[in-house]
């Protein structure tokens, strides 16, 4: 069969040809990398056994291979002129005395040029006759030694590929034709070429299922849905190359542009084959992983139209024109996608059963396309490249739950391994108590950046054209009123998440202006979606309107009980009951006076109504509800926070300031005191300190600090600069310890905001800069490292004080400097880090430790560290400063000792105390210390008692 080869691109052929070669002329071989060739893209020396038959028979020499790649084939004729004009400057080059490639070294006795354009075999005047006759006449008259020449042209290949199924299957997805997973059995034996149909008609079911955008994701009551394709944008994200440097991409055309590599061990690309996606709250991470599904999707079908039903061929057609709207190219691997939602996995392996990847996806997709085994998934991954979405890790709040799903992914890398899979993984997380679960060996880590105004605007004249079809008046006042918000500074800083961005828009259609608060602007969605409800007509809109205060109530109680329950093993896709909504409403109502009857008669009627929907209450599996927005199950948790007294309200905050799964609801809920109870906002202010030196833990991981930093960046003390001040303060004492890279992002970007907004706060930062510099060591690493991640093309007098600062400490190779975060390590550095480890004087972990442990420490719980630190190792290198310094090249941190940890304190207490003894040449080790005690305080379990409990309700009085 014919294979479409220019699906491969200039890189991927170079490497298919290289595999031929080796498979053709022996093993004798030699290919070359990425870079400059010299005209070569292989050489080999001495007897080949090519080509056989032959009168003059096989090589015996030295040979080159050369390939000539066309992306864009016009013609048969256009583009074997191409061809042959290429052949010509090869040939003069060779001949070229001057040449670099001549200078190298011998001439060649052979030439094979490989080339995907298609040659006539016309006698005489055909593209292979006259490539014969040119190149003969060119060997004559520029007296090469060349002995003989040859050309393996499109249809040679396709042969080649035909009778060599191992290469064939390398590169099936990127040179196959596009109906190729209704004809694997043209292809492969056994049972896979069934499977290909199967799975393929699978991927047509799922691309008219998830084709929509249902504005129930941002909470819509109407649930309106919008096609996709017509919403989808690709935002960008930043990543740090190996050596260091910081990039920015669209996300999801980089991620497309990676995967048309292949990414087994019969590729040649090297680093971290997967990639790790992170982003904050409705920032669209599952978009993105959504429409990669899509675009993949349309790929493997886009060909195949023949066997398509009409509306799947329209909403395909549909998606490629508008994926070329946005600038996204379909992808030329053909990878068969699939996506798993962790929280759901995490509820399937609940306790501890066994459920590997495989059998999870075997099941579900056995649902709509029957009779798919684990088994046979296991073959297709041998067989055809994969991309596999993994969302949403940081809905796995259990600490057992995130620990089994984990060890059930790096049980699937294995098995892919173990069958040489052509695998792409994209993960996706929050950033907050991300610890690098997904190994930076294994991933490529990509952080969402917020949508820049531009973007923001052109998403929202999207969104207000598709939602107001037929009224352009109305899509053009939203517009108009978006362009006048994004004008404005502190509601320009709102618009940079699509869901933040989708909720302005929705206010913006009753309203002029919107709030300058994040608390505010989901309190005025939630006002404006019940409001609406309420004036329209029927049983329910009068039950909204007239119990408002309960009905605000039951949204509160369940954001609170479900955003407690989604903490606990098992309950990662939490719902509440039929039952525990009664239970719930009823107690309300109990309170409220209302008798018995009359309590669970319109407890009853709240309960139906949730069943079907009630404002954001949304049905959900097994006669249950939920929240479709995890956001605004956040949002509704904190107003039941800040509802209870001032003393309740002071302790729900000191319990879930530390936790990582609660952050979002912890920021909400002060958001809510500075907005409604300003006599809180002292107390809150003084919380921080107190979270801050709760104990000797707190004061070395600064949960107060970090969230501090939260607070600021949400804008909360916009307009109150005695707070602003008092926030800043508390956010800079972050500095005092080593940073991650998130953590170090998240500071850096406040302190510049502040220091823009208010002269007194920026004063404070620059005081604490010099302090910091001035006492050197960790502080001044810290300080310099953090406030060097993103100075440059800053403006201002700060801008100017940073600069003079770190432009100092660069020149003079100040060790602090050079320390301070992994993005700023020497590239020299980096470079011989990711080349040889073996480079390092390799120590393990423990060992170096011990020699700053208390005698005492190490005598009572020695083993308790062996444990937990086994298998890490520090390597040291010398710094340019001449120090031996500590580099922690052991990635992979483990997490399921990290609780035993802390239910010890004094285990815990003497690993800060050996952290503070380091000399800041162990800045990586104390950054590891830090980052285990701070992972083990983010995942401890949250005990709000009896305030979380729904009242008890006898399930015999349900309605």
């Amino acid at each position: 069969m014919d294979y479409d080869l220019t699906r491969l691109g200039s890189r991927e052929f170079e490497h298919l040809t290289q595999a031929l070669a080796i498979k053709i002329l022996g093993a004798a071989v030699q290919t070359f990398g990425d870079g400059p060739d010299g005209g070569r893209e292989a050489e080999f020396h001495g007897e080949l056994t090519y080509p056989v038959p032959d009168p003059a028979g096989p090589w015996n020499g030295h040979g080159v291979l050369q390939a000539k790649f066309l992306q864009r084939p016009r013609g048969t004729t256009h583009d074997t002129a191409w061809f042959l004009n290429l052949v010509r400057a090869e040939l003069r080059q060779w001949a070229n005395p001057k040449s670099k490639r001549a200078r190298a070294g011998a001439l060649p006795d052979y030439l094979l040029f490989c080339t995907n354009v298609v040659l006539s075999p016309d006698p005489e005047s055909g593209g292979i006759d006259t490539f014969k006759r040119i190149t003969q006449e060119l060997i004559e008259e520029l007296q090469l030694p060349i002995r003989d020449v040859r050309v393996w042209h499109f249809d040679q290949i396709c042969r080649f590929l035909d009778i060599h199924p191992a290469i064939r299957q390398t590169y099936s997805g990127l040179t196959t034709a596009g109906d190729v997973l209704f004809r694997l059995c043209e292809i492969y034996e056994g049972t896979v070429g069934g499977l290909g149909e199967l799975l393929a008609n699978h991927s047509s079911k799922e691309l008219l299922t998830d084709q929509w955008v249902r504005l129930g994701q941002a909470g819509e009551a109407d649930n309106q849905r919008l096609p996709l394709a017509e919403l989808a944008i690709d935002p960008t994200a930043s990543y740090v190359t190996s050596d260091g440097t910081h990039k920015f991409a669209a996300v999801v055309q980089h991620i497309i542009s990676h995967g048309d590599t292949v990414l087994s061990s019969k590729g040649s690309f090297k680093g971290p084959r997967h990639i790790a996606l992170i982003g904050g709250p409705g920032q669209g991470k599952s978009t993105v992983g959504q429409i990669l599904c899509q675009t993949y999707r349309a790929a493997l079908l886009r060909d195949a139209l023949d066997r398509l039903d009409d509306e799947t061929k329209e909403i395909l057609g549909t998606f490629i024109d508008e994926m070329q709207r946005i600038g996204l190219r379909m992808p030329a691997a053909r990878r068969w996608p699939i996506r798993i939602n962790l929280s759901e996995y995490a509820d399937a392996v609940a306790g501890g059963e066994i459920v590997s990847i495989l059998r999870y996806l075997s099941d579900g997709i056995s649902r709509r396309t029957p009779d798919i085994t684990a088994g046979q998934l296991r073959s297709w991954l041998r067989t055809w490249p994969w991309l596999l979405v993994l969302d949403g890790l940081d809905e796995v709040a259990s600490t057992p739950a995130r620990d089994t799903v984990m060890e059930r992914v790096n049980d699937f890398l294995q098995e892919a391994a173990s069958v040489d899979a052509d695998l792409l993984v994209v993960a996706t997380s929050r950033p907050q108590g991300y610890r690098e679960e997904f190994s930076p060996q294994r991933y490529s880590h990509m952080r969402l950046e917020p949508m820049a105004a531009e973007d923001a605007v052109s998403y929202a004249a999207q969104l207000a054209q598709l939602r107001h079809r037929g009224d352009p008046e109305t899509a053009e006042r939203v517009l108009r009123r978006l362009e006048e918000a994004s004008e404005e500074e502190l509601t320009a800083r709102l618009m940079t998440t699509p869901l933040q961005v989708t909720i302005m828009a929705i206010l913006l259609e009753r309203r002029e202006r919107v709030p300058q608060q994040r608390y505010r602007l989901f309190y005025d969605y939630y006002q404006a979606i019940y409001n609406r409800e309420a004036s329209k007509s029927g049983p329910t809109a009068r039950l909204i309107d007239d119990h408002r205060n309960a009905i605000n109530y039951l949204h509160e109680r369940a954001g609170l009980i479900l955003q407690a329950k989604s903490e606990k093993d098992g309950e990662s896709d939490a719902s509440l009951s039929r039952i525990e909504l009664f239970g719930i409403i009823e107690g309300h109502l109990r309170v409220e006076g209302f008798d018995e009857t009359a309590r669970s008669a319109l407890a009853t009627r709240m309960v139906d109504a949730a069943m079907r929907r009630l404002i954001l209450l949304v049905p959900r599996k097994q006669d249950s509800v939920g929240f479709d927005v995890r956001s605004l199950q956040e949002f509704m948790a904190a107003r039941a926070i800040v509802s209870e007294g001032s003393e309740e309200v002071g302790e729900l905050l000191i319990a879930t300031a530390a936790a990582a799964h609660w952050r979002n609801t912890w920021l909400l809920a002060a958001g809510q005191i500075f907005y409604e109870r300003p006599n809180l906002r002292d107390r809150l202010v003084v919380l921080l300190d107190e979270i801050q030196t709760e104990n000797e833990i707190s004061l070395f991981t600064k949960p107060g600090s970090s969230l501090a930093v939260g607070l600021l960046s949400d804008d909360v003390a916009a307009q109150a600069p005695r707070f602003l001040r008092a926030l800043t303060k508390i956010a800079l004492e972050m500095l005092e310890e080593p940073l991650d890279e998130i953590e170090a992002t998240d500071l850096c970007e406040a302190l510049w905001d502040v220091a823009d907004s208010d002269v007194a706060s920026r004063r404070l930062i620059e005081r604490a800069v010099d302090r910091n510099v001035e006492a050197g060591g960790y502080r001044a690493a810290n300080t310099l490292a953090t406030l060097g991640i993103n100075w440059e093309g800053k403006a201002g007098p700060l801008a100017y004080h940073v600069r003079r600062i770190l432009e100092r400490a660069q020149n003079e190779a100040d060790l602090a400097y050079l320390l301070g975060c992994k993005l700023l390590w020497p590239s020299h550095l980096m470079e011989a880090v990711n080349a040889n480890l073996s480079t390092f004087n390799k120590r393990p972990l423990v060992e170096v430790l011990n020699s700053y442990l208390r005698p005492t420490a190490l005598d009572r719980f020695g083993e308790v560290y062996e444990g937990f630190f086994d298998g890490d190792f520090l390597g040291f290198m010398e710094a340019p400063t001449g120090q031996q310094v500590a580099l922690n090249y052991q990635h992979e941190m483990s997490t399921k000792n990290s609780v035993p940890i802390l239910s010890v304190p004094q285990v815990a207490e003497e690993l800060v105390f050996a952290a503070d003894g380091l000399p800041v040449e162990m800045w990586q080790l104390k950054h590891h210390i830090r980052m285990v005690l701070q992972t083990a305080q983010e995942r401890e379990p949250v005990n709000l008692g009896s305030v979380v409990l729904p009242s008890s309700a006898s399930s015999s009085t349900v309605g």
